[in-house]
This record gives structure tokens, C-alpha cells and sequence, in this order.
């Protein structure tokens, strides 16, 4: 555990500032240097852990992420950052690494510039000054969301198109920045759409037009090397055909304010009922007419569009063996008199391979035998595996012994390089000795640093295969005996299930190993 981290971070907030002392290249340079200046720190092993671009209210970035990992498996001995805002923002989170998650793992935390070390102060609480400190970065981040909140607004209302993607039909300006004019490859597959719900058409026959007649889909047109890249059928379906039809942006609105944060910080946003958006009217130039919108609108105010009912575990990991695409629950309702999965494209797509249907309580009964089957094997299996347990640990500590004899040599070699050195400085060996054995003692160190770097991925690779292992192990003996299929089982278990024609039933495990069974 004698790893040294250094974690750098810049958010958009600070490169907005452009204060080159916030750049990562300058924290790195900071931090490596006080790791140099102390004697302690000097030496030992560097890992970096970097969010570039990343705000510090949230403790959900990669880096940080990767971090917290190494210190919960007790890879890290000490943590240093610039200055205590670079960890976070937030003054309770804050507060709970100084105080109690480090000094339990035994983590050293220094922030440079805050003049901070853990390690002088041992057995007490963080100082009342970094206290107060901590306080003012949670209170100036929380200052800057709202300017930057205020901004965002300010613009909106003054009509610029501030969001990341438009509308099908439209694109971004290249003469005039933050507006919207139409493009028109996409406005005329629009227009289109609109064309056929006047004439009587649903929302399914819509999109089996479409697709007999070769027309592009949003993915296909905007991002073609996505859609190859799938591996099925990219196709127009009734969601959305209806996606186009049910927005109003084509009708030249513009609208903000659909959604807002639940703190500084949160993920996603709550939603806002539409009666209190904000609208801008003639925005943009619309491609459809105030009357053929409503004649062909599918959304009404009064119509609550959330879900209701019951909700399937199975639900976003099946899906139809036959064109790719997700399966979709139908509960008992209306005319439905039995529980049943339906392949979502089938309607538009027509292929013949389709799963059209899968009766619920079937799939779910046969999902849960084939579970519990593959539970019993591999707890057998995990019974059996103890040698190979036991064979990877001995692999782990023999990694772990090989490099610490190759750092041990090159401690000696620079040991040995020192003295040749001091040698040479004092007049008792020539220069071109001292050069000739030099190089030798730099060669041999170059050997042994790329030995090193060999067993540091080999060992990586085992201890990766061994938390596989061991995690695979504890996951079968807590579920051994499954009597109900729930949404916690499905999840931790069950990567993809594909459904076929001939109600064959293909599950992709989340097992270490990827195994599919049939």
C-alpha cells in the first residue's frame, strides 16, 4: 500500500476562467515537484488519476471513480491534489474522505496549496480554517451553477438555440451562432411524414411506408458509421414516426425550461409539466402549418403519457432473435387477456424469422430454471475451483515477489551508478571507464524497467481474473435458491436474453466468463 496517487481535475467552469495555474498540465507539475521536495513522498510509485472537463460537485467522474476503487482494494497509501476543490465541492462530501473514509483506510489526504497533511493531524477532526475553506468551494460552486443556470436561461429567452442536438429536419447555423435553420434533405422526409398522417394514415403504417420505400432513418442520415456498426435492421418504427409528429418545434417553437435539477450536482433533472415551459413563437422557420399539426397531433395535454401498471424485470434486456431489436412487455390490460412480450419492429419490419410473441409466464418460468440451473453448476464448480483460487493467489504473490526483485535491482544499480559517479568525480576512474560502465548500469535498468512494466500487466491480469472469480463465487452462493425472478437477480445475472420463432430461449450471463446457455 505504499502507492502514491495524484489526482488533477479542470471543469469547464475553470477553463472558462483560462487561469493556466487550473490547467492539468500545471497541477501535474505542482504536485510532482512537492513529491520530489519531500523525502518521504520521494521514490515512490506514481499513479494518475485525471478529469478533464468535470465538475467537483459530483464524486460520479471517471477518474475519482477509478481512485476511490484503487483505495477501497488498498492499493493507495497517499492521495494529493492541488488544492482540497480539485477532490470535491461539496463541503459534506468533503468532510466525510478527511475525516472518516481516509483515516480509516489509512490514506494519507495533502492538499498543496491548501497547506493541508493528514498526517499532522492525526486522531482529530479537520482544522476549524479548512473547515471553513471547504465551506466557501461547496458555496462558490453552488454560485457558479447558478450563473451559469442564469446564462443559459438568458440566452434561451433571447431566442439563441443553446442545446446540443436539433430536431430531425433542421441543423445548426454555420453563419449566425446559436440558431437553427432548416436542412432540407431532412425537412422534405418530414414533410413527408406529415403528408401521410393527413391522409389517414397510423403511425405504423407511416413508418411501413417508409421503410418500403428506402427512406433513411435519423441515425442512418446524421451518424452512418453508428448505424453499421449495430448489427441490425436500422428501420423507421411507430415510436418514431410519432417522436416527429408530436413536436412542436416544427411548428417554429422553441421551448425551455422542460426539466430542472434537483440539486447542484444531481444527475438528470425533474421533469416540468408542459403548461409551464417557456415558449418563443416564430422561432424558427416551421415545416408545418398550425392546422395540419392538430389534425395529426397523437398528443393531447390531458393525456398522461407516463406508464402505469406493472413493470417486467425482463424489460430492457430481451429481445427478438429474429430482426435484433428489444422486445416490449404487455401486461393484462384491455384486450389483452394474458401477460405477453412482442417484438417491437415486427409490425413495421414484417420478418418472417420474428419472435412476434412470448408469452410471459412462460419465458419468466423458463429464465428462472435456466438460472437456477446454471447457479447449481457453477456452485458446483466454484466447490471444485478452490485449487484454482488457490493457483491464482500463489500467481498473484509470485507477480508480486518478481517485481519487487526487479525494483530491489535497480535500487542496487542506482546504488551502484552513485557510487561510480562519486568515483569519477573524485579522479579515480577515467572518463571513459566511467562512461563504458555507465551505459552498462543504464542498460541493465532499462531491462529490468521493461521487466517490470511485463510483470505489472501480468499481475494486473490476475488480480483482475481473481476478483472475477471471487466475485462470480459470492454472487452463486447468495442466490443458490431462487424461488422468484426479481429485478436485483435479473440485473446482477443476466446480460441479454434473445427469443426465437420457436420460442427457443438464449441468455448472455454476466458471469467473469460471458458464457451463453440455450
Amino acid at each position: 500500500m505504499d502507492k502514491l496517487a495524484i489526482y488533477l481535475r479542470l471543469s469547464l467552469e475553470d477553463a472558462d476562467d483560462k487561469d493556466e495555474s487550473n490547467s492539468i498540465s500545471s497541477q501535474r507539475a505542482m504536485l510532482h515537484a512537492y513529491i520530489r521536495s519531500d523525502g518521504e513522498l520521494r521514490g515512490k510509485e506514481v499513479l494518475e488519476f485525471c478529469d478533464d472537463g468535470y465538475s467537483g460537485t459530483s464524486m460520479e467522474r471517471p477518474g475519482m471513480q477509478r481512485l476511490l476503487k484503487e483505495v477501497k482494494d488498498n492499493q493507495i497509501g497517499s492521495v494529493i491534489v492541488k488544492d482540497m476543490s480539485r477532490f470535491s465541492r461539496d463541503y459534506i462530501e468533503l468532510g466525510t474522505y478527511m475525516n472518516q473514509i481516509f483515516p480509516f483506510m489509512g490514506v494519507r489526504f495533502i492538499a498543496v496549496n491548501d497547506h493541508y497533511d493528514s498526517r499532522d493531524h492525526t486522531g482529530s477532526t479537520t482544522p476549524i480554517d479548512t473547515a471553513l475553506q471547504t465551506l466557501l468551494y461547496d458555496l462558490y460552486s453552488k454560485d457558479i451553477s447558478v450563473k451559469v443556470k442564469t446564462s443559459v436561461e438568458n440566452k434561451c429567452a433571447n431566442g439563441e438555440y443553446v442545446f446540443g442536438q436539433v430536431p430531425f429536419g433542421y441543423e445548426k447555423s454555420r453563419e449566425i451562432k446559436n440558431t437553427v435553420v432548416v436542412n432540407e434533405k431532412e425537412a422534405e422526409i418530414v414533410r413527408y411524414i406529415f403528408a401521410l398522417a393527413l391522409d389517414g394514415n397510423g403511425s405504423t403504417q407511416i413508418a411501413r411506408i417508409l421503410n418500403e420505400k428506402g427512406i433513411p432513418t435519423k441515425t442512418q442520415i446524421r451518424h452512418p458509421e453508428r448505424a453499421g456498426k449495430s448489427g441490425r435492421m436500422q428501420a423507421w418504427d411507430n415510436v418514431s414516426v410519432r417522436a416527429v409528429l408530436n413536436n412542436r418545434f416544427y411548428l417554429g417553437e422553441m421551448a425551455y425550461g422542460k426539466s430542472k435539477r434537483k440539486f447542484v450536482g444531481s444527475k438528470g433533472g425533474i421533469a416540468v409539466p408542459m403548461e409551464d415551459w417557456k415558449v418563443i413563437p416564430g422561432h424558427h422557420v416551421p415545416l408545418v402549418t398550425p392546422e395540419d399539426y392538430e389534425k395529426v397531433c397523437l398528443f393531447r395535454k390531458d393525456a398522461d403519457t407516463a406508464r402505469k401498471g406493472e413493470k417486467n424485470p425482463l424489460v430492457g434486456k430481451l429481445f427478438c432473435g429474429g430482426c435484433g431489436y428489444s422486445m416490449t412487455y404487455k401486461p393484462i390490460r384491455g384486450k389483452n387477456k394474458y401477460r405477453r412480450f412482442e417484438c417491437r419492429k415486427h409490425a413495421v419490419l414484417q420478418i418472417p424469422e420474428c419472435c412476434t410473441y412470448f408469452p410471459a409466464d412462460l419465458l419468466e418460468e423458463t429464465v428462472l430454471t435456466m438460472l437456477s440451473r446454471e447457479l447449481m453448476v457453477r456452485g458446483n464448480a466454484a466447490k471444485e475451483n478452490r485449487n484454482l483460487v488457490s493457483f491464482q493467489k500463489s500467481g498473484i504473490a509470485r507477480m508480486e515477489k518478481k517485481i519487487t526483485e526487479c525494483r530491489g535491482r535497480k535500487k542496487q544499480l542506482q546504488a551502484e551508478a552513485d557510487a561510480l559517479y562519486e568515483s569519477y568525480a573524485l579522479g579515480s576512474v577515467q572518463a571513459v571507464s566511467y562512461r563504458q560502465k555507465a551505459d552498462e548500469i543504464k542498460e541493465q535498468v532499462a531491462l529490468l524497467t521493461a521487466e517490470e512494466e511485463k510483470h505489472g500487466k501480468e499481475l494486473e491480469r490476475l488480480r483482475e481474473e481473481y476478483r472475477g472469480t471471487e466475485e462470480d463465487m459470492k454472487q452463486v452462493i447468495r442466490y443458490s435458491h431462487l424461488e422468484v425472478l426479481t429485478q436485483e437477480v435479473v440485473d446482477i445475472f443476466i446480460k441479454k436474453i434473445y427469443v426465437y420463432k420457436d420460442k427457443r430461449v438464449e441468455i448472455v450471463w454476466n458471469f467473469s466468463d460471458n458464457g451463453k446457455t440455450e
